[in-house]
């Protein structure tokens, strides 16, 4: 008789015993009772002490589980401050595989014996990971290189374990309505897609490059790739050599305050202008290199913030701009999907929650604070980030709490703020007028809400054409030019000019740039706003 689509295979039911037997061992009957694992025992009350008896489990389960864990440990808009700092010691670091154990996938992968590429390959590796491990190696020419190969058969045990944990999720979800909110389908459908993504080493080496070549002008550097070189299972890439930013956080190297403005303006760039960015820029993947420019390595983990996405987070940093909790609300509803809030309540907490910045300095405002009480108030509401904007949150902790530890004076707003000019001159130029004039009446009507006087300015380049923007001292200053079709283009560029005009402040125009990218510092520039 065939299984259904809910009943395992035989190997999956292997799997599932273990894993029941696993969670036995470490004590935590009761959790899997709580996930249906084990019929007739759901009301077994979860013992105490289970998030790091879950980090314990995580470990036992396998580099899979490890990941899932990780992740888990980004999302504390659905987890309590206990569990993700729990979750956050868990590393994806394992002993190294001999290298006895990789020559038949290098061999492969190079189509040739290891010395007709190389003049010499380390045996010892100088990273490992679950996935892949990293060698270092001298090419035929002389040139020094890394080379990551992925672990033998973990392709097979990384899809058998998703298959596992979507069945498990499943089962969860009709048990547990606290796994339902979780909305274990939307995460681990993200999960899979960024394992998927750096299981590939491919896909790894075209991610390097593609931001890399953005990050080129910028004066940070990115590993080339050999491509003759680059598989799925193995990519060959340029050694970097240079000082770890470990060591200015150790008090080994100078120039924090000078690191911390370039690695922060690099950070802000890809996510605001790219699109694409590096996910993971902690200190281990920062390098400064002999002729003092910065180095970015390690792009297994990369974030991908999509136009509709950045236009929806400036819809909601506008709304708040405005003092519009109500449009607020409908946001962080349209993004959970949830229906069965109370609305009102909830408009009257994000009102409660803006007002406590207000009369803050802004340059004293701490992301992770913000964030945190951000993510408190989301969990009260049972409301969930989308996966890809907890990704980007994620990130700007990360950077944040590097650039504070290189720099513990460090002013994110001023050095936000000739980025922000530059958006300006990029999104309301002639080039970004023309492109979007469809849409001017749409982008008016949303305007609105944040201030007649963007309006009414927004109608004149819509009567007079294209209208060079320039900021001398926080004001805006125009000039008469040749007819042109014009258009604000984008929300965010309409945020920036109703910034430039209601404060006349460049390092409040900075701020906004952060706004643009995340809900909780447009709340800080909102905050600004009050001290006027």
């Amino acid at each position: 008789m065939p299984t259904t689509d809910d009943e395992p295979q035989i190997g999956e039911r292997a799997r599932l015993a273990e894993l029941i037997q696993i969670m036995g061992r470490h004590g935590l009957n009761g959790l899997a009772s709580r996930l249906g694992l084990l019929p007739g025992r759901s009301e077994q009350p979860v013992d105490v002490g289970t998030p790091e008896r879950v980090v314990a489990l995580l470990r036992d389960l396998g580099p899979v589980a490890v990941k899932l864990g990780q992740v888990l440990a980004t999302r504390e808009d659905l987890l309590g401050p206990e569990w993700v700092r729990a979750l956050s010691m868990l590393q994806d670091r394992v002993t190294p595989l001999p290298f006895e154990a990789l020559e038949s996938t290098i061999l492969t992968a190079l189509g040739s014996p290891i010395a007709d590429v190389f003049a010499s390959f380390d045996r010892e590796p100088i990273a490992a990971a679950s996935i892949a491990q990293v060698h270092g190696a001298t090419l035929l020419d002389g040139t020094e290189v890394v080379v990551k190969v992925r672990r033998p058969g973990i392709a097979e045990r990384v899809d058998a374990d998703l298959k596992l944990l979507r069945r498990v999720a499943r089962l969860a979800a009709r048990h547990s309505p606290e796994i339902r909110r979780l909305k274990p389908d939307d995460l681990l459908r993200f999960f899979a897609e960024s394992l998927s993504q750096e299981m590939d080493l491919s896909a790894e080496a075209a991610a390097c490059e593609s931001i890399g070549a953005f990050l080129q002008p910028l004066g940070v550097r990115t590993p080339a790739f050999y491509w003759d070189q680059v598989g799925r299972r193995m990519n060959v890439q340029e050694r970097l050599n240079g000082m770890p930013v470990r060591a200015i956080l150790d008090g080994a190297g100078e120039g924090g305050a000078d690191v911390a403005s370039r690695y922060a303006d690099a950070v802000l760039r890809m996510i605001i202008f790219n699109g694409r960015f590096h996910a993971d820029p902690h200190p281990g993947n920062v390098f400064v290199l002999a002729d003092g420019s910065l180095a970015f390595i390690d792009f297994g983990a990369v974030g991908v913030l999509s136009p509709a996405r950045r236009n929806e987070v400036v819809t909601l940093v506008l709304a708040i701009a405005s003092e519009d909790t109500r449009s607020v609300t409908d946001v962080l509803l349209q993004w959970s999907g949830e229906t069965d809030v109370d609305r009102q309540a909830l408009t009257r907490d994000l009102d409660a929650l803006i007002g406590q910045f207000r009369g803050a300095v802004l340059r004293q405002i701490e992301l992770a604070d913000i964030f945190g009480r951000v993510f408190a108030l989301l969990r009260t509401y049972r409301l969930a980030l989308p996966p890809d904007l907890a990704l980007l949150l994620r990130t700007l902790l990360i950077a944040e709490g590097f650039v504070r530890r290189l720099d513990p004076g460090f002013d994110i707003a001023a050095r936000a703020a000739p980025i922000a000019r530059e958006l300006l001159r990029e999104r309301i130029g002639p080039a970004g007028l023309k492109r979007g004039g469809r849409r001017l009446a749409t982008s008016l009507g949303r305007l609105a809400a944040a201030s007649p006087e963007l309006v009414a300015f927004a109608e004149r380049v819509a009567r007079s054409g294209a209208l060079p923007i320039e900021l001398q001292g926080g004001a805006v200053s125009s000039t008469p030019a040749s007819p042109r079709r014009a258009d604000p283009n984008v929300l965010s560029a309409g945020l920036l000019v109703a910034g430039a005009i209601l404060q006349r402040d460049h390092d409040v125009v900075g701020a906004m740039l952060m706004a643009s990218a995340v809900l909780p510092a447009g709340w800080a520039w909102f905050s600004s706003r009050q001290r006027r």
